[in-house]
């Protein structure tokens, strides 16, 4: 059977830039879905701030991916500063926060590493400033972009809790506007490497 070459040539020459075009139209259209923003807490109890001192309370960088799906890869801290966390899942909350660092909270205790506090318990109460408003609990609540959450477990009055809240350092809008300094996934934005890699498919 005889093959037309001319043929053959123009059909490899059609596939090839309809190729070329699906690519470049993929790298026009693509967008970026990693997650990575940044919120701020502190923990009060009994008038004593927890410093998270010790590496147990943070994440090994190497972990901290925007692509990973384990419950520690979605709400960290890192680089040993304490307050200041790093979300890559839109459905992270506080309660599994405190889960990941190893301690525990409901709308009616918290449990640290020193012990479970009780809301109600010898005249203490459990309270939750979620940026700047009492909330009745913040276990369940989505972490969202620069939030700011007071716990505080204590006898202390409003205005105690007010200025603990105010203390509380507010770097989350900081640390979204820029590249993480251990380059904590999905920090960076995309290069153009990895958009023309995500364009053809490659390690996807």
């Amino acid at each position: 059977m005889h093959i037309n070459r001319k043929v053959v040539l123009s059909l490899l020459i059609g596939f090839l830039l309809g190729a070329m075009w699906l690519v470049a139209l993929r790298f026009v259209t693509f967008k970026d879905t990693r997650v990575h923003y940044h919120a701020n807490f502190a923990l009060y109890i009994n008038g004593e701030r927890d410093e998270f001192k010790g590496s147990t309370f943070y994440e090994e960088t190497q972990a901290c991916s925007a692509d990973e799906v384990g419950p520690k890869a979605r709400v960290h801290m890192h680089d040993q500063i304490g307050g200041t966390l790093h979300i890559h899942d839109n459905g992270a909350t506080w309660g599994h926060l405190l889960a990941n660092i190893g301690y525990g909270l409901s709308s009616k205790s918290v449990q640290t590493d020193k012990g479970v506090y009780v809301d109600g318990q010898e005249n203490n109460t459990l309270t939750f400033l979620l940026n700047g408003k009492k909330v009745s609990s913040a276990s369940n609540e989505p972490i969202n972009s620069e939030d700011v959450l007071l716990i505080n477990y204590g006898r202390d009055d409003s205005g105690t809790l007010q200025s603990r809240y105010d203390q509380i350092v507010k770097n989350a809008s900081e640390y979204n506007n820029k590249s993480d300094p251990s380059t904590c996934s999905g920090s960076k934005p995309i290069t153009f490497a990895e958009r023309l890699k995500a364009a053809i498919g490659i390690g996807q």
